[in-house]
């Protein structure tokens, strides 16, 4: 996820980046895998869960309670918030494509950062802002050099050493079936000065203590809470095991949905008597992150680029904590979708205030121009929010979000689509021609899928019209979905349906 600041055209007495520019200053701090469960966001927010420093964003900014990304995987929806390009026109739906200028799309375009930069900025950014991966999994940036005047640690390694948490107690030898690599959970008996975020919230603490002569547009990008669920055990120390919330969830919720290729996931997880540890430790992790929400917040108060910046904060996707037989993200749901926004503009937006209207992340590379006085690149496909910060009336477009889904058994996989309308969830599979509808107003766990009710024909060709706008060449067969049966009352249920716990292939699809 990220988070955005924007300087108006006043500085601070004690900002050290006294310019003579006219040009707002922008601080661009992206946060990974946060999901909805923050107090702040009104919907989904989760009973418990302690992040006092987004509350006092809030308190500061306009929240966005019904935002939605692109594509829900930390690749591909980066890659479209920082291009200004949909995954719908650009193709790439799926987190394998390090070579993401050799798509035709984006060939030839100035991303967020190089825009900026064209237009006088000095870049400096540090951590996660594209994809990246550093020692020991694999060493990956999919941000380009040209781009940023300085990476923190470096353009090469984009994120600082990370201590992780003793193997005995993150992969016991007891734990039946495969636990996948990396996927794990539990406290570090170390403090915050060992995490990785920590030295990354330090390099932007010197960076805004620098005079410069240029507007600083400065992408600071936390990697938490993002797994592994690994944080130092006072987070966990404020979530007993008894406190955790039990969440939310429908047996049997894919037999009238997609099958995703995730459940072996859900199965290690709730054969190992597992599922409130994972929980606890993503609130731990949340929490963690929130503490660094708030180091970050008191650097900029303290160097004055607080109180003359335009702040905006996001995530790059949601995060299933079981919901759907799933953990983690990958899917087209409102769990993998939606995802915390906020933007503080002074001048322009009324602290504290909020909004429910159905947004995307893509709308914030073509906000920040306007913002900040430029003109909106032909080619970004989000729509400026300025209107709606400014209370004005404005009509936006469905949230569109797309990525490439792999069937449960791997038979079956391809491009999927959904638009979030007010209301409505339409998700469209067209390589098996399965539709999905949920209505917000009734079914928030989005539990019961719709899409071929009598009652729901009108609202599924309005919707299809509006999918068809996002995606290119998108058509409808007119049969039934590929492995499903439709009931005369327009019921719609998975052919020779197995529970998950009657799973005997467990092999793994993302």
């Amino acid at each position: 996820m990220a988070l955005i600041l924007f300087m108006n055209n006043g500085f601070g007495r004690n900002n050290p980046g006294k310019l003579k520019a006219k040009k707002p200053n922008i601080i661009f701090i992206a946060i990974d895998d946060l999901n909805d469960w923050i107090n702040p966001i009104e919907l989904g927010g989760l009973p418990g869960l302690k992040t006092p420093n987004f509350d006092r964003l809030k308190k500061m900014s306009m929240s966005f309670t019904n935002a939605h990304i692109p594509s829900p995987a930390c690749a591909p929806s980066r890659v479209a918030i920082m291009t200004g390009v949909s995954p719908g026109r650009s193709g790439i739906t799926g987190w394998k494509n390090p070579d993401w200028r050799a798509v035709p799309a984006l060939s030839s375009l100035l991303t967020m950062e190089q825009f900026f930069k064209d237009k006088g900025y000095q870049t400096l950014a540090g951590g996660k802002i594209y994809h990246t991966l550093s020692p020991p999994r694999a060493v990956i940036n999919q941000s380009e050099a040209k781009g940023w005047d300085y990476y923190y640690p470096s353009l090469n390694v984009p994120i600082p050493f990370q201590v992780r948490a003793p193997e005995s107690i993150i992969s016991p030898k007891n734990f039946k079936g495969v636990q996948p690599e990396y996927f794990t959970w539990g406290p570090i008996n170390l403090g915050d000065e060992y995490m990785a975020d920590y030295h990354i919230a330090e390099w932007a603490k010197h960076e805004l203590s620098q005079k410069r002569d240029k507007p600083l547009f400065l992408a600071v990008g936390l990697t938490k809470p993002h797994d592994p669920w690994e944080v130092p055990q006072k987070y966990f120390d404020m979530y007993p095991l008894e406190s955790v919330p039990n969440l939310e969830i429908k047996e049997d919720d894919l037999e009238d949905a997609f099958i995703h290729g995730r459940r072996p996931l859900h199965r290690f997880i709730a054969d190992n008597d597992q599922v409130k540890k994972v929980v606890q430790a993503y609130m731990a992790t949340i929490s963690f992150t929130d503490a660094m929400l708030g180091k970050l917040l008191d650097d900029l108060e303290t160097t004055g680029y607080l109180n003359n910046s335009i702040l905006m904060v996001w995530s790059d996707h949601g995060m299933h904590m079981g919901e759907k037989e799933n953990w983690e993200k990958f899917t087209l749901w409102e769990r993998s979708t939606r995802a915390p926004m906020f933007i503080m503009a002074p001048g322009v937006t009324k602290p504290g205030s909020t909004t429910n209207v159905p947004v995307s992340m893509m709308d914030m590379f073509p906000t920040l121009a306007e913002l900040t006085g430029e003109k909106i690149p032909e080619y970004c496909d989000g729509e400026s929010l300025v209107p709606m910060l400014k209370n004005k009336s404005f009509v936006h477009e469905p949230a569109f979000t797309a990525y490439f889904m792999n069937e449960e058994g791997g038979t079956n996989s391809g491009d999927g689509y959904t638009i979030r309308t007010n209301r409505y969830r339409y998700i469209y599979y067209p390589f098996i021609n399965l539709e999905e509808l949920y209505d917000h107003d009734i079914d928030k766990n989005e539990w019961n899928n719709i899409a071929y009710k009598p009652a729901s024909k009108n609202i599924i060709k309005e919707h299809r019209k509006l999918l068809s706008d996002q995606v290119p060449n998108l058509n409808w067969k007119n049969e039934d979905p590929k492995g499903y049966i439709l009931t005369k009352d327009g019921n719609v249920r998975k052919k020779d349906y197995i529970k998950i716990a009657d799973l005997k292939n467990m092999k793994w699809g993302l």
